[in-house]
């Protein structure tokens, strides 16, 4: 083989090496994102990918992350999913005991504050005293998001009647319809839930809070890529330092 011959064929090895990296790097930097459709974390409205962690992920992206696609699958298939696909990621995953080495948890998101909400309806039939507190509130029938992480302090509440729902507005519906007597989800789900299937906010009663503040994460299996899990990071400090997140948070305060 020429000299010349040998060169052009080096060239052309290193250029299908460094195009394979390429690609490689550009189809790692596309996460995978399996949601729910549990507004106002994210949902889709309009055919659009929406929602309070959507809104921070993107910005994510703009200050140095990788894009994100996002899939809507039912909570538990979710859950299942992203223990088994590569560069895949799950949001919107409440972090608990439980769950703690199940997940790479990448960035913390939103606080989360999960709470008994009750509606004020002529239908609706509460048997116990007011005001409900956690010590009274096991005698209720409530309607949670299907797979749920607060089932487990539910059943250590006392509280049995429990139905699961594949989205939050149809634990709404349930409410106003008096089939349950209490929702239990998030400060911020419950309000937006019960504003979306047309119902007044002054219509419902908050109940006592179950837990501490949680928060919200972008989460991955434990396999997730370290190198994409510090550049999330990074990037989520910048959308932090730039105040986005404040924006976007207030904006989403209230349907």
């Amino acid at each position: 083989m020429s000299a010349l011959r040998c060169h052009l064929l080096i060239s052309f090895l290193k250029a299908l090496v460094i195009s394979s990296i390429v690609s490689l790097s550009s189809q790692a930097s596309e996460i995978l994102v399996y949601r729910n459709e549990s507004m106002p974390w994210c949902g889709t409205v309009d055919g659009k990918d929406v929602g309070m962690t959507v809104d921070i992920l993107n910005a994510v992206t703009r200050l140095g992350g990788p894009k994100f696609k996002f899939q809507s699958v039912p909570w538990k298939r979710a859950q299942t999913l992203v223990q088994n696909m590569p560069n895949a990621a799950i949001i919107p995953l409440t972090r608990t005991p439980s769950r703690e080495n199940l997940y790479t948890w990448i960035i913390a998101l939103v606080p989360n504050q999960i709470r008994f909400t009750l509606a004020k309806n002529p239908i609706h039939k509460v048997s116990i005293t007011n005001p409900l507190t956690l010590a009274n509130a096991k005698s209720l029938s409530v309607a949670v998001l299907r797979g749920s992480a607060i089932i487990p302090s539910l059943d250590k509440l006392g509280v049995h009647q429990i139905t699961e729902v594949n989205q939050i507005e149809q634990a709404a519906h349930m409410l106003r319809l008096g089939r349950v007597d209490a929702m239990v989800e998030s400060k911020w789900v419950d309000h937006y839930a019960w504003h979306q299937i047309g119902q007044e906010q002054s219509n419902l009663v908050s109940g006592p809070n179950i837990g501490d503040v949680q928060f919200i994460y972008l989460a991955a299996a434990p396999n997730f890529p370290p190198e994409l899990t510090h550049q999330i990071r990074l990037a989520m400090t910048k959308v932090k330092k730039s105040g986005e997140l404040d924006e976007i948070l207030n904006r989403w305060s209230h349907p």
